[in-house]
């Protein structure tokens, strides 16, 4: 009898994989964008609102996961919370090409802390 997904051990999982998605030209413009674009906002987060470290993670990290409709997600430490939401704001507002999420590791979920701290690369 067929196993449904819960059903399946790691292993059994290692048999499935998505299909390998084309980079196209498109798409490498707008992840190379992204990334001259990410030390532009960590530099806003730090003279602006006082972040301490900042890290990029989710679909940016990697052009893999990378979609033309992918947004930026960063971790910021040490903003004071009083300015947290203008610099929700400065970022998400900074380029129109690109949506910006930004989080507050101190405040978010275990879940979201741990992705951050399994792929988050410092910028």
């Amino acid at each position: 009898m067929a196993k449904t997904a819960l059903e399946l051990s790691p292993e059994e999982w290692k048999k499935y994989s998505l299909p390998k998605r084309a980079i196209t030209p498109e798409l490498q413009a707008h992840w190379d964008k992204a990334w001259k674009l990410i030390p532009e906002l960590a530099k806003l987060l730090r003279q602006d609102f006082g972040a301490k470290q900042i890290q990029v993670f989710g679909s940016a990290i990697k052009i893999d996961y990378f979609s033309v409709e992918s947004d930026i997600d960063l971790a910021a430490w040490g903003i004071p919370v009083d300015k947290f939401f203008k610099a929700i704001l400065a970022v998400d507002e900074y380029d129109p090409a690109f949506r910006v999420d930004l989080v507050d590791p101190v405040f978010c979920s275990e879940r979201l802390l741990k992705r951050i701290e399994e792929q988050g690369i410092d910028v």
